[in-house]
């Protein structure tokens, strides 16, 4: 556990697996040369896009001042010696937990892995006569009975794939192609039946699809960015570049959340941000200024107020705490925070990227990057280490 005064910083530090090497679907198209970062998907954002829909939600109620600071000072969470992993509830601490790392057998590829009941990490793609080259980025569904999981980093060939699999390990197969470029993160609906992505064609610019798991039938859905489901199920969010917002450059372009209906593809502006992400009860959303701002608001846009200095924010499970990105350490690795619905700091300083929370909120699994390169499962009240397994891009199943 990091320790140590906590910096609360105005520059961002990306994430090590909130974006990553990217690609583009389509049953037609194919991949050309290497993923770039997925910083390049947000570069590509500068395709100027006009604005649609109804009227921009009402602004900001309380301005934001040079640093939005929680309500009480940060405090470091205590540094603590991993002690031995102990059952919970019958099951080991890190049940559940989907990691990446590299294969067995030599295998220059990385393959997904989870973490049994009894402590023991499972293989659980690559191991068909069917099995793709190797995996990254893995999203558990809902129920926890698949997952889904983008290509490999490397070894992946000529071909991309958005790919599923049982949580047994069994019927791994790909549902979408993938182009040069691809975004994160991939969407589970609610109900488990489709999945949500974004891709970047060298031609139309960013755009977003809806896939159909069991059938494989993709829904072109329009020009967007970093798509998310609203809690319904039957609305997402999504993000793109409009010029004409600042008057002394008319020419730039400026972050705008819209929300589309699935039901009838209307689209309407929602706020100016660079991302939104609702509540698990859809009762507020919080969303992610360019700034390095974060504002909360009701869910349907209104009331916003200044919140914390941070981004990248992962509701709990129940919706009573928050945690987010702030900054990074002397030796530039990231820290976490996190603080309650109201904005009381409950901790912060802690080293990690990519938080994955427990199904019962009580547990964190957090990425350590380079050249730790591990994920670490966290006591969310002590702070104490629990767990502690070689591998990236945690992803926790219910």
């Amino acid at each position: 556990m990091a320790a140590g005064t906590p910096v609360l910083m105005d520059t961002k530090v990306p994430l090590t697996s909130r974006w990553s090497d990217m690609p583009r679907r389509g049953s037609s198209h194919t991949a050309s040369g290497i993923a770039a970062l997925i910083a390049l998907a947000v570069t590509a954002c500068t395709t100027a896009v006009a604005p649609t829909g109804t009227a921009t939600m009402p602004a900001a109620t309380s301005s934001l001042s040079a640093s939005i600071a929680p309500s009480v000072a940060p405090t470091v969470l205590p540094t603590a010696s991993p002690p031995e992993p102990t059952p919970s509830s019958g099951a080991h601490v890190a049940t559940g937990v989907a990691v990446l790392r590299d294969g067995d057998g030599g295998s220059p590829a990385s393959q997904v892995f989870v973490v049994d009941a009894d402590g023991d990490l499972r293989q659980l793609t690559g191991q068909g006569p069917a099995s793709l080259t190797g995996a990254s980025f893995p999203v558990w569904s809902p129920d926890g009975r698949h997952l889904a999981f983008g290509p490999p980093k490397v070894g992946a060939g000529p071909t991309r794939f958005l790919s599923v699999i049982n949580a047994d390990g069994s019927d791994e197969r790909s549902i979408a192609t993938l182009g040069d470029e691809f975004g994160l993160p991939f969407g589970w609906s609610p109900d488990g039946a489709s999945l949500l992505f974004f891709d970047i064609d060298a031609v139309d610019g960013p755009a977003m699809w809806l896939v159909n798991v069991a059938s494989g039938e993709l829904r072109h859905l329009g020009a967007g960015q970093v798509p998310r489901w609203l809690p319904d199920g039957r609305r997402i969010s999504f993000k793109r570049g409009v010029e004409g917002r600042d008057p002394a450059d008319p020419r730039a372009l400026t972050e705008v959340i819209y929300v589309m209906s699935l039901d009838d593809g209307e689209v309407s502006e929602f706020a100016s941000a660079s991302d939104a992400i609702w509540s698990p009860d859809g009762s507020a959303v919080l969303l992610e200024l360019a700034s390095g701002d974060l504002l909360l608001a009701n869910a349907d846009g209104t009331d916003q107020r200044a919140f914390v200095r941070g981004w990248a924010p992962r509701w709990s499970p129940d919706g009573s705490q928050i945690v987010f990105a702030h900054g990074h350490d002397a030796e530039g690795t990231p820290l976490l925070a996190a603080v309650d619905r109201h904005g009381q700091m409950l901790w912060s300083g802690v080293a990690g990227s990519s938080p994955a929370w427990a199904p019962d909120g009580t547990r964190l699994a957090v990425e350590l990057p380079y050249p730790e390169s591990a994920v670490v499962v966290l006591d969310v009240a002590t702070g104490d280490e629990l767990w502690r397994g070689a591998g990236s891009q945690p992803s926790w199943g219910p």
